[in-house]
């Protein structure tokens, strides 16, 4: 399977935290696809609880997806990779698939068919540096969640001058996403920063307007 072509690599950060990864391992496990991809898990956990993600993905992991799935588990700590943003440039520089999205430990897609509505709209674009998101379902508790961007989104090029996506609703180009580094030197801003630089030098965006992923305020991502 490494020697055919990877549509996207999934980039998943985790690190002490069980419940949420396997939350994120049933999602991708969930995904309707025929095409290829990559798991990339950057797992900075204790060793005890790499080995239980390790044993979730043998025991749970669909027989059928394993033929689509390349599945990569990297312990952060033999890599000397500390923080999430170095994390994320390591797995970024790695990825092989043609496209990237960040879904890290507790989020997940919002249905068996976001991956797939994702990649479709890829077939579509002719610039190599391209970006392709939907909307976010965020979620803060049983009762609160809304929509980012909301339903009534009128022009998502005036809404993308203001803000930003989700980075787990954004599939981007791995020629565009490689041509950015997150900033190791803040803790908090540099998504935000990078997400921007993203938008700027897209050549060519799509919007779905719909839930592609839920997105948990009590995740890794948060």
């Amino acid at each position: 399977m490494i020697n055919k072509v990877i549509n996207a690599s999934i980039i998943t950060l985790t690190k002490n935290d069980t419940k949420k990864f396997n939350r994120t391992l049933k999602s991708i496990n969930s995904q309707r696809i025929l095409f290829c991809i990559e798991w990339i898990i950057i797992d900075g956990s204790e060793l005890s609880i790499q080995e239980k993600h390790l044993n979730l993905i043998s025991k749970y992991f669909s027989s059928k997806l394993k033929n689509y799935v390349y599945i990569k588990h990297i312990n952060s700590n033999h890599k000397n990779l500390n923080g999430i943003y170095p994390c994320m440039n390591y797995a970024k520089k790695i990825a092989k698939g043609n496209h990237i999205i960040f879904l890290n430990s507790g989020d997940k897609f919002f249905n068996k068919y976001s991956l797939n509505s994702l990649i479709k709209k890829t077939k579509i674009i002719s610039q190599k540096d391209s970006l392709v998101f939907g909307q976010a379902n965020i979620i803060a508790s049983k009762k609160i969640k809304w929509l980012f961007p909301g339903k009534n989104l009128n022009s998502f090029k005036k809404w993308l001058v203001f803000f930003e996506p989700n980075h787990q609703a954004m599939l981007i180009s791995k020629s565009l996403a490689s041509r950015f580094d997150f900033s190791e030197k803040h803790s908090v801003i540099s998504d935000g920063y990078w997400k921007r630089k993203i938008i700027n030098k897209s050549k060519e965006i799509i919007y779905i307007n719909k839930p592609v992923i839920n997105f948990y305020l009590d995740g890794v991502s948060s």
